[in-house]
């Protein structure tokens, strides 16, 4: 049998059913010598214990506070969705047996929506027992559409909007929870904004944006968020930006709309809006997603390679605008908020300096040095990534400019 680790990954709520079977696995399992006996001890023991584990998470979740006010906080991302399909997964240097993510939608599948509060955990979303589903979805304008990222960005869009156009002054800040510094939403002179012009909402669609601009380098520098595992396969992932800016436009739209919009309204309305710009944007059918991804099997990601492998991911895009095309797709649809930047004397993303973080060690001193960084600081930041991916076998950047159509 192929050796393994005696260190499973550290236990928390959200990785607690994988690591409690990676520990009966070495347990029992090293005992385990043939392949009728593993068969056995995976049917007996393994996916027993994975239903019981999925039942006990489910009554947990169950009896969690709802998303109930638009005062929520949306918490960190969504548990998906890593580049390819048909992905494996590991934990350790052990495979986890019978378990493949699909990956992929069709545009009728987006018929829910919850805001992202928290309460749709790792385990209700790997063994789909969540209320929404997310995945890849391929559009002949708008390339890969990740739909977790799509509706990330839309949910704080909202938020922050909330934050304000509800608000009790002109100026104040917002601490969220920290991603290797800690996030704050500096805001200023509110009065001066234009309501007429919807200025409100475009500001808090570029903040969310910039939120996932920085959330792309965070996972690259080794942000935990999701099941205790770092997400190295998702940083910088071609189709990445281009759905959060898509999501932060949609959520303008329906604000617009709806400029006193409740969160359950919200809620409500984002799957009808977001299947209007799929549509839009010429969605495909799952076969025909999954085939283009197909194509890119060793260029833009590798199907051999387990999750949480940083270089299940192949090809990146560490190009920071506000005007981005579609990666591999001709004639692609632009998405733009560079008309909304002069806002941003409004409203600011900084990122204190919190405790010292290993991985930042690669930044020149003259970024080192900073006790605050904010979006002008995300470029340099990104192309040093660049710079030390570049160097790696593995590393496909070259391939970002291959066309599917």
């Amino acid at each position: 049998m192929k050796e393994t680790s005696d260190n499973p990954p550290a236990i928390n709520q959200a990785n607690f059913v994988h690591t409690t079977n990676y520990c009966i696995y070495l347990t029992i399992g090293r005992c385990v010598h043939c392949r009728i006996a593993r068969f056995l001890f995976y049917l007996l023991i393994w996916l027993p214990m994975r239903t019981l584990f999925l039942l006990l998470s489910l009554g947990f979740a169950f009896s969690q506070p709802s998303y109930a006010d638009a005062n929520t906080v949306p918490v960190g991302i969504r548990p998906c969705c890593a580049f390819g399909t048909g992905l494996k997964a590991e934990l350790g240097s052990v495979p986890v047996p019978f378990y493949s993510i699909k990956n992929v939608l069709s545009m009728e599948d987006v018929d829910a929506h919850v805001f992202n509060d928290g309460s749709s955990s790792v385990v209700s979303s790997l063994f789909g027992a969540a209320d929404e589903v997310n995945g890849l979805i391929f559009t002949n304008k708008g390339g890969f559409i990740d739909t977790a990222h799509v509706r990330d960005t839309a949910d704080f869009t909202l938020y922050l909007y909330d934050k304000i156009h509800n608000r009790q002054q002109n100026a104040f800040e917002i601490a969220l929870t920290p991603e290797l510094m800690e996030r704050r939403i500096v805001l200023r002179n509110l009065d001066q904004l234009d309501n007429g012009n919807h200025e409100e909402a475009k500001l808090a669609g570029l903040l969310a944006f910039r939120l996932a601009q920085w959330h792309e380098i965070a996972q690259w520098y080794g942000l935990v968020s999701v099941g205790g595992f770092k997400e190295y396969p998702s940083a910088f992932s071609p189709e990445d930006l281009y759905s959060n800016m898509l999501g932060a436009l949609i959520a303008m739209e329906i604000i617009q709309v709806n400029p006193d919009i409740t969160q359950s309204a919200f809620v409500a309305l984002f799957p009808q809006y977001f299947r209007k710009h799929l549509k839009q944007l010429e969605s495909q059918d799952v076969d025909t997603t999954i085939a283009k991804l197909e194509t890119l099997d060793g260029i833009w990601w590798d199907s051999d390679k387990r999750l949480p492998d940083k270089w299940v991911v192949k090809t990146r895009d560490y190009h920071f605008s506000l005007e981005l095309t579609p990666n591999g797709i001709t004639k692609g649809t632009m998405l733009s908020l560079s008309s909304f930047q002069p806002l941003e004397q409004f409203g600011q993303l900084k990122l204190v300096k919190a405790d010292n973080v290993a991985s930042f060690d690669i930044l020149p001193s003259t970024l080192k040095e900073k006790t605050v960084w904010t979006h002008q600081d995300f470029q340099m930041i990104a192309n040093i990534s660049k710079s030390v991916d570049d160097q790696h076998a593995n590393s496909r950047n070259d391939a970002l400019t291959m066309k599917l159509n």
